[in-house]
């Protein structure tokens, strides 16, 4: 394979300090999504809102603003979507996943977020991720997912996760009701600070407890919200506390 026949996978950002990361376009590869369901137009990065409130909660997906806003942030994705798809099998997801790996990770490994943007969006897709982490022992592994009904397919099949492979199931989602036989970790994202030191949670700043941690997480608003809605009146309200989301300047100890 050449370098053009490769999927895309990248080195860090704002919040991923080290980590590298692969992603799908932002709604269109979320069959799982509710709450945060957005769509970024491929040609034009127009968002569509699709959202549907879960517990009271609908925001904007942070990664969709972002292809909203960078058009070579979208244009990586739907490369790595469009690659994807002409996979047929099981095994040439394997193969095109693993040689993509081998290509852009160091040989001394590292940590791989996969989905900053998407999410496992077939069976056969999230089952290949799980073979190509076997065949890299050395890298830790690592995804959030709404797609809770292939994890616990897979659970259910295979009973076990390869060692070096973390899951976080993200609440708010069509298959929320299939988490508890998963037993694994929740993140849930609130709007404010005081809502999560209220039920003696961690927030999670820069990934390290969806890497690492067995125990469920919060996450703190962050990222465009629709104007008007609740979601952007909290975001006003930790902005004016002094939160402003990530970016190059963010330090390591402000919330997520």
């Amino acid at each position: 394979m050449t370098a053009t026949d490769l999927l895309r996978i990248t080195n860090g950002n704002a919040k991923l300090k080290g980590i590298y990361h692969f992603s799908l376009p932002s709604g269109w590869s979320c069959p799982g999504a509710k709450n945060c369901k957005t769509f970024a137009d491929r040609d034009t990065g127009k968002i569509t809102d699709k959202q549907v409130e879960v517990d009271g909660v609908a925001i904007r997906c942070y990664a969709a603003m972002d292809e909203a806003r960078r058009p070579s942030v979208r244009k990586v994705r739907w490369d790595n979507f469009d690659l994807l798809k002409q996979c047929k099998s099981l095994k040439d997801y394997v193969n095109l996943i693993s040689a993509s790996v081998a290509h852009e990770m160091p040989a001394v490994g590292g940590f791989l977020r996969v989905h900053v943007g998407g999410d496992f969006f077939k069976y056969v897709y999230l089952k290949a991720w799980l073979k190509v982490a076997a065949l890299f022992p050395k890298i830790t592994f690592y995804s959030y997912t709404k797609s809770i009904n292939l994890l616990a397919r897979y659970l259910n099949e295979e009973n076990e996760l390869p060692p070096n492979y973390a899951f976080t199931c993200s609440t708010g989602g069509k298959f929320d009701k299939l988490i508890p036989e998963t037993n694994i970790k929740t993140a849930t994202i609130f709007f404010s600070q005081d809502e999560i030191d209220a039920l003696g949670l961690e927030a999670d700043h820069t990934d390290g407890l969806a890497i690492s941690s067995s125990k469920s997480f919060a996450l703190l608003l962050h990222g465009c919200q629709k104007k008007g809605s609740k979601a952007s009146e909290a975001l006003k309200s930790l902005k004016k506390q002094g939160f402003t989301g990530y970016n190059a300047s963010r330090n390591a100890t402000s919330n997520k």
